[in-house]
């Protein structure tokens, strides 16, 4: 009986040794970075549905084609990112914010002109500041992965903008 008393109280440490470890390892990257990823997924997400609802409910060809690119290279860089959270060990949402879904909701109810101008004035709007989000993570991130994948996708966010801008001067502002 005495003996479990010594090896109880050292079972304890090791416990929490152990513990303290386990914790160590589940802080992958900081806040900071762990925050980008995540709202970067579930903005990812809200892009995807938007793409979707131009491409569903819009009679105007630029539109639509705006669209196609909008759900096919968010849809690309969220695996990437899904990928990427994963290994860093960052749960992510599986649908966008409630205020990107409240906003959907909105874009939704619009339709012929009416839709197609929100829509492009939305994509204008969330890229520009999807862009600054991205230049503050591949500036300013802490780990390397989650920079080099900030730095990797501006580009195509920038590309986005510059398509969006247009759109939104053939539909009117």
């Amino acid at each position: 009986m005495k003996s479990s008393r010594f090896i109880f109280p050292f079972a304890s440490v090791a416990a929490i040794l152990l513990g303290a470890s386990a914790f160590a390892d589940d802080a992958v990257v900081n806040t900071s970075d762990k925050s980008f990823l995540q709202n970067a997924y579930e903005d990812g997400l809200a892009e995807v549905k938007a793409g979707e609802l131009g491409q569903g409910k819009s009679a105007n060809a630029d539109v639509k084609a705006f669209a196609d690119h909008i759900v096919a290279d968010h849809t690309k860089a969220n695996i990437e990112l899904k990928t990427l959270s994963d290994s860093k060990k960052v749960a992510v949402s599986e649908s966008p914010s409630l205020v990107a879904q409240a906003k959907g909701k909105l874009l939704d109810a619009k339709s012929g002109e009416g839709f197609d101008k929100a829509f492009a004035d939305a994509m204008v709007s969330d890229h520009k500041k999807a862009i600054e989000a991205f230049e503050k993570a591949a500036s300013e991130g802490s780990d390397a992965d989650v920079k080099a994948f900030a730095a990797k996708t501006l580009p195509t966010l920038k590309m986005h903008l510059s398509m969006a801008e247009e759109l939104q001067n053939k539909v009117g502002k």
